[in-house]
């Protein structure tokens, strides 16, 4: 009795070392709910209308949409909308989500791709880590031509920015 008593505490603590309780673990009926909003394949909706949608369920939507970044069970293109939309949330745990899904070799090549577009589009993060961190894909087969084009896309000024060198010829004249 004693023994069985005994191996029960070792296989509990052991347990509970080696697999730790998440005091503040998702909830889970606002990551369905979250997750069946993205999921409707027909709706190609603005990231911006699935940012209201999402903040109704939630004010902190970010760790709920990691989750489904990383859930190797949700369809691909829920997951993608998911990668989307994190550009919403450009923060260091959403770099480092991408970071990872981007070096995966094991992910499927069409997230690591969209997961490269959408870092890249990234401006509130440090811009060395993330040019280093781009760098090492570059010669990639696959990634390589995704990561050149991001780079020429990120050069050029966003419609709504001015062009540093247009702005000048115009104050020449």
């Amino acid at each position: 009795m004693k023994k069985s008593i005994f191996q029960f505490i070792i296989v509990s603590v052991t347990t509970f070392l080696f697999i730790p309780m998440e005091a503040n673990d998702l909830d889970y009926q606002k990551y369905q709910t979250i997750k069946e909003m993205i999921s409707n394949p027909h709706h190609q909706e603005e990231v911006e209308i699935y940012q209201e949608r999402i903040r109704k369920v939630t004010d902190a939507p970010l760790p709920y949409l990691i989750r489904i970044v990383q859930s190797k069970d949700s369809f691909v293109f829920i997951r993608a909308r998911a990668i989307q939309l994190l550009e919403l949330y450009q923060n260091n745990t959403s770099q480092t989500a991408l970071e990872k899904t981007i070096e995966d070799t094991h992910e499927n090549v069409h997230i690591r791709k969209l997961a490269i577009r959408t870092y890249s589009k990234f401006s509130k993060i440090d811009t060395n880590r993330q040019s280093n961190f781009m760098k090492q894909f570059e010669s990639d087969k696959e990634l390589g031509p995704v990561v050149k084009n991001s780079k020429k896309i990120n050069r050029r000024p966003k419609h709504n920015q001015l062009d540093q060198h247009k702005l000048n010829q115009l104050n020449h004249k």
